[in-house]
């Protein structure tokens, strides 16, 4: 131990140049990415409490006009008539250990020529697969109730096989159902809640994102700890008259 002790009161620092440079240059950057993602979490923590205030404002009615970054994840009320010729699948969607669809219906809001896309909720396949299962539409004028959302548009096509096969699509966004539909369609979807008998209500929870630059914002900043330590550590060296005692 007594000599252990005599080694560390021999060691000495001396750092030298390049690895010096490398060192401070590799600090500014992982200090300033650090900052840079503990702006975002300031950021996002504020939209997150915008999100969550939406969840309790009183249920906007849509009347066609729709802008993104104002209603989603607002609950809102619809009044139409759904239109069963529009109606699609979206396939490989699961509920617990439940594979199935999404079951998406345009719905014409009343006194507009504008239609929402409402959907309705989840359906497991049947024996008939891969053709959609039978799911009754209500006629008439319906209200439908729920929460906008966005399509997720995060999604990876490979191969020939078409995202559309009739009714069965894999994949949603407003613009391809645009494309392929003609309709002036509203530009968020409505998750209905409550649903049609034999459908499961499909939850989303408004997530900015927060806890994902949090990990960011602390990598970075564990990386710039790891520089300076190994610097230290690196440049710490004994007397030259030590080293061979």
């Amino acid at each position: 131990m007594f000599y252990s002790i005599r080694r560390l009161t021999q060691l000495r620092f001396q750092p030298t140049l390049v690895p010096t440079v490398a060192a401070f240059v590799t600090l500014v950057m992982t200090v300033h990415l650090g900052n840079w993602q503990r702006g975002r979490v300031a950021e996002k923590t504020q939209l997150q409490a915008r999100l969550d205030l939406r969840a309790v404002e009183p249920p906007l009615h849509v009347d066609g006009e729709l802008v993104v970054e104002r209603d989603v994840f607002r609950r809102a009320i619809a009044r139409g008539v759904y239109d069963l010729a529009g109606q699609i699948f979206l396939d490989n969607k699961s509920e617990g250990v439940t594979v199935g669809y999404h079951v998406v219906t345009p719905l014409l809001i009343e006194g507009s020529t504008r239609i929402v896309l409402v959907n309705r909720g989840f359906v497991p396949r049947s024996a008939a697969y891969p053709a959609p299962p039978f799911v009754r539409v209500p006629a008439g004028l319906v209200e439908v109730r729920g929460m906008l959302s966005l399509p997720n548009a995060k999604f990876l096509e490979l191969g020939e096989q078409s995202p559309v096969q009739g009714s069965v699509w894999q994949n949603l966004t407003i613009e391809r159902y645009r494309q392929r539909t003609g309709r002036d369609v509203a530009g968020l979807m409505l998750l209905a809640n409550p649903t049609d008998a034999g459908l499961t209500h499909i939850s989303e929870r408004p997530d900015a994102k927060v806890a994902k630059h949090v990990e960011y914002m602390l990598t970075w900043y564990s990386l710039a700890t790891t520089v300076v330590l190994l610097w230290l550590v690196l440049n710490l060296k004994l007397k030259k008259a030590d080293r061979f005692g």
